[in-house]
């Protein structure tokens, strides 16, 4: 077996080794989506995994409809209505509409993120968003809802409607 292979089985168990190299996690993601019918996800502990590293590993992969495509078939699935949903986003990503896929409910957690981590490089933007059924592939997780409180929801955001910024945050 080989090291992307190794990876890839890795994270299908929920694991992820952050000291790989970045051009190495794009080859794992293609392998995931290559290999869907042919492996096992545990889907609780990958969701636990992208919400603690999924800012990381997109980063890594650096390409948001490769990502999309693994998270998709790996998350447990939502099941709820639309909602209502902010999220705080880098300006500089909101400009080149490259939106997150982690959104919140939750306005404060957003606005957290938009004038904190997500302002460090470019500033930063509060987004207010309608997210429709279809859009969230995943709800909160345990980890989400009561360690963190963030309340993340997995959305598509090339299917989020009436996205509208309400703040923005000079870079920090």
């Amino acid at each position: 077996m080989d090291r992307i292979e190794k990876l890839a089985r890795k994270f299908c168990e929920g694991e992820y080794n952050h000291k790989e190299k970045d051009f190495v996690w794009p080859k794992v993601f293609d392998y995931l989506r290559r290999n869907v019918d042919l492996l096992s996800f545990d889907k609780d502990r990958i969701h636990t995994l992208w919400t603690v590293n999924g800012g990381h590993l997109r980063r890594k992969v650096a390409n948001d409809d490769l990502v999309l495509s693994v998270l998709m078939r790996v998350l447990p699935r939502y099941e709820g209505d639309g909602l209502v949903l902010y999220r705080g986003e880098c300006k500089f990503l909101f400009d080149e509409n490259k939106l997150g896929f982690c959104w919140t409910p939750e306005e404060s957690v957003a606005r957290m993120f938009a004038s904190g981590l997500n302002a460090i490089e470019s500033g930063g933007v509060l987004l207010r968003a309608y997210a429709p059924k279809h859009a969230i592939l995943s709800p909160p997780n345990t980890h989400s809802a009561h360690q963190m409180q963030e309340f993340e929801y997995t959305c598509n955001p090339k299917l989020l409607e009436d996205i509208k910024v309400i703040s923005s945050f000079n870079k920090i």
